[in-house]
């Protein structure tokens, strides 16, 4: 690992993590978990979501016949999810694990491997990445495929204009408990995208966020944080395939058609 680690960002309860559903369900993944169901639908029963997050995808292809084993590295992440799978359980078997893309390890071999949502990104030192994927490739059944979603790589190396980091500002408002009765106060979630920078040595894009918590006009609370993720090409994705005795078999610039900022790879192993 480098001087940065990509998976900080979520190491933590922060607005960010607490929120996160909230602030980042965003155009690009727009259809994602229908893409994720009819992945998971031709390719098997055994499945592995890796780097889950707050496992909105492993709850949406959960099903009574799939077994989906379900990792990330932040335990603000895995603890909700444990408590949520616990309380709410899915209709079918998610097993809940705290790893990392890079050290993962789990018994048996799976059908398909989910890494969605800029997951393969946040492994930041290329080194680690080529460990990565053939860790990943390691956990499939020959014939079984990974889904990988990336940004598209111009969008991820490029200048970005400042109206549109000031587009990207967002607030969002929720209804939370009142501390007593059964009334709900309003509360504002602020994300405000406060600079960008690609580091082109390093191939690195850092982010720079102030999150926010706004109710009755008062802030409550503020924090400062970076996000970095790797810039990694459609050609690099490819590279790695071959060096692993893997394919590409399919490319989508989006889950539907109007979206075109991604670049989502189907990769199968040999």
């Amino acid at each position: 690992m480098g001087r940065y680690d990509g998976a900080e960002f979520y190491a933590r309860p922060s607005i960010a993590t607490v929120f996160y559903d909230t602030l980042f369900t965003a155009p690009s993944i727009a259809g994602d978990l229908e893409f994720y169901k009819a992945f998971c639908a031709r390719n098997g029963t055994r499945f592995i979501d890796a780097a889950c997050g707050t496992g909105r995808i492993a709850k949406a292809v959960a099903a009574p016949f799939r077994r989906i084993v379900a990792f990330d590295n932040s335990p603000y992440f895995i603890g909700r999810m444990r408590q949520e799978v616990v309380s709410n359980p899915p209709p079918g078997r998610i097993q809940v694990r705290r790893s990392r893309l890079e050290t993962f390890g789990f018994n048996g071999l799976f059908d398909g491997i989910i890494v969605s949502y800029y997951a393969f990104n946040h492994v930041l030192d290329a080194g680690d990445r080529e460990t990565c994927f053939r860790n990943l490739l390691d956990h499939l059944r020959p014939g079984g495929r990974i889904v990988i979603q990336l940004p598209r790589i111009d969008l991820l190396t490029r200048t970005v204009p400042r109206h549109e980091i000031d587009a990207l500002c967002v607030e969002r408002r929720i209804e939370v408990p009142a501390l007593s009765g059964d009334d709900t106060r309003p509360l504002t979630v602020r994300q405000d995208v406060e600079w960008m920078h690609f580091d082109t040595a390093s191939g690195i894009r850092s982010i720079g966020y102030r999150f926010g918590l706004v109710q009755d006009g008062k802030v409550l609370h503020e924090e400062q944080v970076t996000k970095r993720l790797a810039a990694v090409s459609p050609a690099a994705v490819d590279a790695i395939a071959r060096r692993h005795d893997a394919r590409i078999v399919d490319r989508l610039d989006g889950f539907h058609d109007g979206v075109r900022s991604e670049a989502i790879f189907e990769i199968e192993k040999r």
